[in-house]
């Protein structure tokens, strides 16, 4: 079974009404995946479970009841590292093979579009062993790019003076900073320990003027206080904080921050060109 792990189940959810007020959100990272199952009037987290094996998704078995059900609606997050970002000014739909490009794609893959915020779109790629487990149950017209969720997350509120904002979710970390509100920052990274990921967010931190000393470090993903690798953050920079904007209703105990990405998808729509 791996590390796969239900981190809730609310006991009134009936899987047979989920085509009335449910979504289901799905995170795709690697090769892994998380999902969790919403009532879209309320925002109320009514399952939430984390690290299955992508195969579990291609051939559900122990989620079969609840991946193959018949949702109000679908959205699929992936963490694609291959993309780029294209201001609105100078996006054309007409141009997406010359976008794609850019992205060194092989026979096989699969390039989609995104709105990422109001001013950006993003292209990006999927492979073509992701794309068929997608088209087997669903459609790749439900993919989202996983930035464009967490940054939806972090718009909601931001209370800070334009802080680097970080999400770490198994070995990936994505930084964002935005610039008079408008994105000035976007990118992922893949990292194998603490010393990588603190050498991506100087590097960041460098490429773009930002003052770690007075800048505040907003931190997501699948971490906690006592994880070693923001641990070495929290030494090494002054101010770091994690972040508390509440975008799902959560059951008591749970922190909002640890699904801020899934939780994000709920605020995108489905705008996806391929």
């Amino acid at each position: 079974m791996g590390n796969q792990r239900y981190n809730y189940y609310d006991p009134e959810f009936d899987v047979a009404n989920a085509a009335n007020d449910h979504e289901l959100l799905i995170l795709v990272s690697d090769i892994t995946f998380s999902f969790t199952i919403i009532q879209k009037s309320t925002k109320k987290v009514l399952v939430w479970g984390e690290q299955y094996k992508i195969e579990e998704l291609d051939q559900p078995d122990e989620l079969k009841s609840i991946l193959l059900a018949n949702f109000e609606s679908v959205k699929i997050g992936v963490q694609s590292q291959s993309f780029t970002i294209i201001d609105n000014d100078l996006y054309d739909s007409d141009k997406i093979t010359a976008y794609a490009r850019y992205l060194d794609t092989v026979p096989g893959e699969v390039v989609l579009v995104n709105e990422l915020d109001t001013n950006n779109h993003v292209v990006f790629k999927i492979s073509a062993a992701l794309a068929k487990t997608i088209r087997k149950h669903f459609s790749l017209s439900r993919v989202i790019f996983a930035g464009k969720a967490w940054i939806a997350a972090v718009n909601i509120a931001k209370p800070y003076l334009q802080p680097l904002y970080i999400n770490v979710d198994n070995n990936i970390i994505q930084l964002y900073h935005t610039s008079a509100g408008k994105l000035d920052f976007y990118n992922c990274f893949k990292f194998n320990n603490a010393d990588e990921l603190m050498y991506f967010v100087i590097l960041t931190a460098n490429e773009l003027g930002i003052n770690l000393d007075a800048t505040s470090v907003i931190l997501s993903g699948d971490i906690s206080v006592s994880d070693k690798r923001i641990q070495r953050v929290s030494d090494l920079l002054p101010k770091v904080d994690f972040n508390h904007n509440q975008v799902v209703l959560l059951p008591h105990g749970f922190i909002s921050h640890q699904i801020l990405v899934l939780a994000g998808l709920t605020l995108c729509e489905l705008l996806v060109a391929s």
